[in-house]
């Protein structure tokens, strides 16, 4: 907000908005609420029509990263920050806050408002000084995900579906390429980029701090089964693909050399790897391990690469036996074997077991239905029964979310959904070969990354359709596309801006 040739009403009616919002939280009256939400609302659209559709989408996604989603239960519901009213109405169903039966949240108002907004603003658009278009594959293939999801849910129903379980199935999938659309029309090209930076490194921080407050004032019985005590953990599961994300970020601009990076990183990454671990959660770690890995045989072969093939060649013998003695042991100091070893091996977690079960059942069930799966509405086949749990969306909405979209779209329902994601790793990997500026080669790689943690949630623990992966990787989708025509990757028009040398700038100051 900033921006100085933002309307000067739209920020007075946006602070406006968010003081009596601050208000009402801090007084906490019902009858209060109601009095001043309408108001609020009143502001807060004026504020979206008046300012750019880029602003209002940086507030929704700060919002989507930031606030605690109940439904999520934080902390295992034993802590609720300030915000716990303002994130209901926002993240959840808002039957499940003022009732009514109103079976949408306060973010998909939010959303369907800057769909208005963009289409009426859609001939003016390309006008913009430094707009660049979207390469029109991306457009088709985001349309093609929509399609994909009417198409499984349409013949999930033929087949005797249940459309109550249906529509929870849909609103894991049908979010992440509305956004997209949303940010693809609403970000201009590499001036907005710094932006983008600011805000995931700025949300990181901000659920890292909460990890580590909840971790140190929540105190927690130890549990009479397992004999563990303390949260396990404190903010939320899906919060490991911010922090996975943020630190992927880091590393990328390090490693391209990004004007103020490095003290971004020097600032940042202890208070990112403190919040990964007070978050405890073992996924997070998976994330950033696997992403470098795949960013490292992505990217050309150099004098770091070179050092750090050396240094990991003289401490591996080193990682080995540490990682030999420390696999049965129970010792403290061995808790990253620990970790590793219940990611992989099923006898020595209960959590890990769970999930080999469900994977057989989910390939099980693919195996019966492959070409069309089962449809939105159908949960997936129990051949080897499951241990009772009090969630009702278990065959439904299952942990192994990739597997789970294979199994209710089959083959090509899957595929459908998921180009998307492929298109925009295309898009960003041609822009990173065909790019000079070190600015454009990291926002290339930190697109791809942001893909690529999101994809080892959805594989490990229903990462699907949370909000949080919804803004890591709509953004990124988005960042992808358009970076492919300043880079030369794909010729989809010259860019709108005065002279080719605007382009080919040096790339800003992100830490400014």
């Amino acid at each position: 907000m900033k921006d100085a040739k933002v309307d000067p009403s739209a920020k007075a009616a946006f602070g406006g908005a968010v003081v009596l919002a601050v208000l009402a939280s801090a007084i906490d009256s019902g009858a209060l609420g109601w009095m001043v939400a309408p108001f609020v609302l009143v502001l807060v659209f004026y504020a979206m029509a008046k300012a750019p559709l880029r602003h209002s989408l940086f507030v929704l996604m700060f919002c989507g990263l930031t606030l605690e989603n109940p439904s999520e239960q934080p902390a295992v519901g034993m802590w609720k920050s300030p915000l716990w009213g303002f994130a209901s109405l926002m993240l959840m169903h808002l039957k499940n806050t003022i009732g009514m039966g109103i079976p949408f949240s306060g973010m998909d108002v939010m959303l369907v408002a800057l769909g208005i907004i963009a289409i009426r603003r859609n001939s003016t658009a390309a006008g913009a000084k430094g707009f660049y278009p979207t390469p029109k594959p991306m457009l088709q293939l985001a349309y093609l995900s929509l399609a994909a999801t009417a198409f499984i849910w349409i013949g999930g129903m033929i087949r005797g579906g249940d459309n109550s379980f249906a529509l929870w199935q849909i609103d894991r999938v049908i979010y992440l390429p509305v956004v997209f659309l949303l940010f693809q029309a609403a970000l201009r090209g590499p001036d907005d980029y710094p932006a983008l930076v600011r805000l995931v490194l700025a949300s990181a921080s901000a659920r890292a701090c909460q990890a580590i407050y909840v971790r140190s004032t929540v105190v927690v019985a130890a549990d009479p089964n397992t004999g563990e005590s303390g949260l396990p953990y404190a903010t939320t599961h899906n919060d490991s693909m911010l922090f996975a994300f943020a630190t992927v970020l880091l590393a990328v601009i390090v490693y391209q050399r990004i004007r103020g990076g490095g003290r971004l990183a020097l600032l940042l990454a202890p208070l990112l790897i403190a919040g990964m671990i007070c978050n405890s959660r073992r996924m997070v770690w998976m994330q950033i391990v696997c992403t470098f890995i795949a960013l490292y045989l992505l990217t050309e072969r150099n004098a770091f690469k070179r050092k750090l093939e050396r240094i990991l060649k003289l401490a591996s013998p080193v990682a080995l036996a540490y990682i030999a003695v420390g696999w049965s042991s129970n010792s403290s100091i061995f808790k990253p074997v620990k970790t590793i070893r219940s990611a992989i091996d099923s006898k020595a977690d209960m959590s890990t077991q769970w999930r080999d079960l469900e994977n057989f059942n989910l390939i099980y069930t693919i195996r019966q239905n492959p070409i069309f799966g089962t449809g939105y509405g159908h949960g997936f086949t129990e051949a080897v029964t499951l241990p009772e749990v009090d969630y009702s969306l278990e065959r439904y909405i299952p942990h192994n979310s990739i597997l789970g979209l294979w199994t209710y779209g089959g083959y090509l329902g899957y595929t459908a959904l998921t180009l998307l994601w492929v298109g925009g790793v295309y898009f960003a990997l041609r822009s990173y070969a065909s790019s000079k500026l070190p600015s454009h080669r990291a926002a290339a790689l930190v697109s791809v990354g942001g893909v690529l943690v999101y994809y080892v949630q959805c594989y490990g623990d229903m990462g699907l359709g949370s909000w949080t992966g919804v803004f890591i990787v709509a953004p990124s989708l988005a960042v992808a596309a358009k970076l492919a025509v300043p880079s030369g990757a794909w010729p989809s028009g010259a860019p709108q801006r005065s002279g080719v040398a605007a382009s080919r700038a040096p790339g800003p100051n992100i830490a400014g």
